[in-house]
């Protein structure tokens, strides 16, 4: 049955995912005449297909708070690539992502396509360069989710904050927004660490079509009440995990 279900995903996700970038791809003309017209289209897309998407992989999404009104800048922890998916759902925003996720075969060529930004996590000068696109987005009313992490975590807990990709809201005084991610996997199935976390040194693949054959798992996201400011960005970065921390709860 879980061989089953693995196809039967993954041939609807592939299809759901290319249905929408054909939409994505006939309304993006618009942006010759308003970029920020384009950004709005886009966050209408990315929100659907992320909610679309949800169903085909058996995803229930509890959502706690509300999510900000663009223009918004959110962090939150990071467990999983389907971290993507759930923020897609439920906010509809543009990301900050590991520089290679560009390079890889027609996911990059998608990212591009809704504005997600990549960056070299290992050089200070690609930061800066970033940080700039961050805050065009920002000027033309798009919402930016970043995982200040850098890097997918185990779930253990949440690991501190990296406070140089904070540096645009800090620099422009936009007040932050958080927001907690949690898993777990329905009764019977294996548990969420290894379902649904990606920290091993394993192929992409080789974790999705182990998340394909799970049969249901819930993922949780907690939005904060009030954003956070500051003038000061490595106190802010430790201020927003420490209210991103309180309602985590670790991986099983």
């Amino acid at each position: 049955m879980g061989i089953l279900r693995l196809y039967i995903r993954l041939l609807l996700g592939v299809s759901w995912t290319l249905a929408v970038w054909c939409v994505r791809l006939a309304v993006w003309p618009s942006a010759l005449f308003s970029e920020a017209l384009d950004r709005r289209l886009r966050r209408r897309l990315v929100r659907g297909w992320g909610r679309g998407l949800a169903r085909i992989i058996g995803m229930t999404v509890v959502v706690k708070g509300a999510p900000p009104p663009p223009p918004f800048y959110l962090v939150a922890n990071h467990l999983s690539y389907i971290d993507v998916w759930l923020l897609a759902h439920t906010a509809g925003c543009a990301f900050v992502a590991r520089g290679d996720v560009e390079h890889w075969p027609l996911i990059g060529i998608i990212a591009k396509s809704v504005y997600v930004l990549f960056i070299d996590r290992e050089s200070r000068k690609d930061a800066v360069r970033v940080n700039r696109l961050i805050e065009h987005a920002l000027s033309l009313q798009d919402g930016i989710a970043v995982f200040p992490e850098s890097r997918i975590s185990r779930g253990i807990d949440v690991e501190p904050f990296k406070s140089a990709l904070i540096e645009p809201a800090v620099a422009n005084k936009v007040p932050i927004h958080y927001a907690t991610i949690s898993y777990a996997t329905a009764p019977g199935c294996p548990p969420a660490s290894r379902v649904i976390g990606w920290w091993r040194p394993e192929p992409f693949f080789h974790h999705l079509f182990r998340l394909l054959r799970c049969r249901a798992y819930t993922a949780t996201i907690e939005f904060g009440d009030t954003p956070l400011t500051g003038e000061d960005r490595k106190q802010l970065a430790r201020e927003l995990r420490e209210a991103v921390r309180k309602p985590f709860v670790p991986l099983a």
